[in-house]
């Protein structure tokens, strides 16, 4: 047991706090994925029957096409970092006394040592005192990068979505 156990005399709870935070932002992400790929399957099926058919149309279809299989992808767990798709997850590196610790975007900037010692001294220490501690950090980190690689997903998604929505809006100007 490390000197500073007394410090914090329940790091397995505040560990798991922060699990489960990590589970909800994924779960929460997911939500919000499923939905955005539910509206734009509708507006892809509404633009295809009633829209009439232009360069900004097929514009605004093919960007909604895209937005599917984005979306699809977006739900997987996608646990290990694709080596086709390097920018889901950001690199690790010098972190800042400004990141907030229960924050999945943040977390998921540190290594496996890293996020422990900085945990360790973020909930007033203990958590290097057992290896079933780590491992709870182990999967913290885990989680916080499948909600960051979701949230980036998300955002990617949104983007595309809002090329068709442009293009639908050109389309009823072009009128």
């Amino acid at each position: 047991m490390s000197i500073s156990t007394h410090l914090s005399p329940e790091p397995e709870r505040r560990l798991w706090i922060l699990f489960e935070n990590m589970r909800q932002t994924v779960e929460w992400t997911d939500k919000k994925v499923g939905a955005l790929t539910a509206f734009a399957a509708a507006q892809l099926a509404f633009v295809k029957l009633l829209a009439p058919a232009g360069p900004l149309g097929l514009l605004a279809l093919a960007a909604l096409c895209a937005a599917l299989p984005l979306g699809v992808f977006a739900f997987s767990t996608i646990s290990g970092k694709p080596k086709w798709l390097p920018f889901l997850q950001p690199a690790i590196r010098k972190h800042d006394a400004d990141d907030c610790m229960v924050s999945a975007q943040d977390i998921a900037k540190y290594s496996h040592s890293e996020l422990i010692h900085r945990l360790d001294r973020y909930l007033g220490g203990g958590i290097t005192s057992t290896h079933y501690y780590e491992d709870i950090v182990g999967e913290i980190l885990i989680s916080a990068r499948i909600a960051a690689r979701k949230q980036r997903l998300f955002q990617i998604d949104c983007v595309v979505i809002g090329i068709a929505q442009l293009g639908l809006l050109g389309q009823l100007i072009w009128r």
